[in-house]
């Protein structure tokens, strides 16, 4: 997202697609004041913001339409949406280094 030129009707869609995903990830959660409620929901939003175009770009994602389901996913998931992304890479990456140095353990 460039500061210089706005936002495009395509990032403002997946903003609020994340936004709306994290609304739907709190509701399932029990906060105990306002202040977690907000953090959950921002935290939710700013990962689907800023997380779509990287795990669609690694998924091979194009379609806005999928992008914005993505970004919906990543806003409800919210931050336990990184930790599942990043342990499955993490996973990917020592299956491959095992495979490349023929290692089984």
């Amino acid at each position: 997202m460039s500061i210089d030129r706005g936002l495009s009707s395509d990032e403002i869609q997946q903003i609020v697609a994340g936004f709306f995903g994290s609304l739907v990830g709190v509701s399932r959660q029990s906060h105990k004041n306002i202040g977690g409620l907000v953090i959950a929901v921002l935290s939710g939003t700013a990962s689907a913001t800023y997380l779509t175009p990287i795990i669609a770009d690694l998924l091979k994602i194009n379609d806005p339409k999928y992008m914005l389901g993505l970004s919906f996913l990543m806003g409800t998931l919210g931050l336990r949406g990184v930790e599942f992304i990043t342990e499955k890479l993490q996973i990917t990456k020592t299956t491959t280094e095992v495979k490349k140095n023929g290692n089984a353990g």
